[in-house]
């Protein structure tokens, strides 16, 4: 016998001694434990907590967009904030490598 059919053989045998695995469970014990498990989720306190954060989210996304629309809408002809930009840009520029 090759050194695979020997431990191919001893894996065989072994299975052949394990002991039988428990029966499985009732069907009612399953449909019961199930009901339970969505009447719980269905009064859990995180659901109000993910409603709260999805509405920040929400809101937080509507103040960028009315912020981005008031800066794009704003009229270019303030000088010192012109200067003030290309200061930044010099600023940024001498800060990368």
């Amino acid at each position: 016998m090759k050194p695979t059919d020997q431990t191919l053989q001893r894996l065989l045998n072994a299975a052949a001694r394990a002991v039988p695995e428990a029966a499985a469970p009732p069907f009612g014990l399953e449909t019961r434990v199930l009901a339970q498990w969505r009447a719980e989720s269905a009064d859990d306190e995180s659901v109000s907590l993910f409603a709260f954060l999805r509405r920040a989210t929400l809101g937080a996304g509507l103040v960028l967009v009315l912020c981005a629309t008031w800066s794009l809408t704003r009229t270019g002809g303030n000088v010192i904030g012109d200067e003030a930009a290309l200061l930044d840009y010099h600023i940024q520029t001498s800060l990368t490598p």
